[in-house]
């Protein structure tokens, strides 16, 4: 017994640094992709209709969707985002979540200043619309505030992670209310959207190799994910919350109740 499972973490250890060795070249030419993609991205470009979307958007999904690929990840969605402006509210478990959020339309997503220094990723957020805050700092809340409403009001999707940061464990964490003030006075519907991550293959839970928890350092979670045989990240888009007058303290504790009953089921 002892021989056989010695034999099965060797093959296991030989499947991860083969997934390394393939996945890592692969994510390499894809991102000397970007300037490519990013020509979808020129005014007079990023306008133009194409099969009931614009240039922008089929070009941006695609390379989020390959980027995902590569990494191992398969999507698995549910429901969809209402046309218009709106504000999508996520519980966090990975810097994938970045991506997975950006697989359904060009969004702008409201994450911490840091990301803004990851390799690569960091570059790909400031190319993709990213609203950095710096956490504890009361002039930047209130300035990323008035620049959330402005882009809800102009019809832009908005994406927040209300738990302002990542629980670790697998749950989801109390939702901070603040920056739902946005969607009442721009009067856009909030959107609450689950994420959970399985091993493609047997569907088992799979928070541990996709979590970015405390102390954990970005090179040595996106090594772990990238030598992972097969995740499934499953998605779920609720639908659009529209009672403003419970306020963004109740917007918040719906939104976080209709995620939590996903992430549990």
């Amino acid at each position: 017994m002892v021989e056989t499972d010695a034999l099965s973490e060797s093959r296991l250890r030989a499947l991860r640094r083969w997934q390394l060795i393939y996945r890592l070249p692969l994510l390499f030419l894809h991102a000397l992709l970007l300037p490519l993609a990013l020509l979808a991205y020129l005014p007079g470009v990023r306008r133009l209709p194409t099969r009931g979307q614009t240039v922008q958007s089929r070009i941006h999904r695609w390379w989020v969707r390959c980027l995902l690929r590569i990494c191992g990840v398969e999507l698995s969605s549910q429901g969809q985002l209402p046309a218009g402006g709106c504000l999508v509210v996520a519980n966090h478990v990975s810097w994938l979540d970045i991506l997975i959020l950006h697989t359904e339309r060009p969004i702008w997503l409201v994450a911490k200043a840091e990301i803004a220094r990851w390799p690569l990723v960091g570059q790909l957020a400031r190319i993709a619309g990213t609203v950095f805050i710096e956490r504890g700092a009361p002039h930047s809340r209130q300035k990323v505030q008035r620049r959330m409403t402005a882009l809800l009001k102009c019809g832009d999707t908005v994406g927040v992670f209300p738990e302002a940061g990542i629980p670790g464990p697998p749950k989801v964490g109390r939702f901070h209310s603040r920056l739902f003030g946005s969607a009442i006075r721009a009067r856009a519907p909030v959107v609450p959207v689950g994420i959970r991550y399985r091993d493609a293959v047997t569907g088992a839970d799979a928070h541990k190799v996709a979590v970015f928890g405390p102390g954990t350092g970005f090179i040595t979670n996106c090594l772990r994910i990238l030598s992972y045989p097969r995740l499934r990240a499953e998605v779920f888009i609720a639908q659009p919350l529209t009672h403003f007058e419970v306020g963004r303290d109740g917007l918040a504790r719906q939104s976080r109740q209709v995620i939590e009953n996903f992430y549990e089921s």
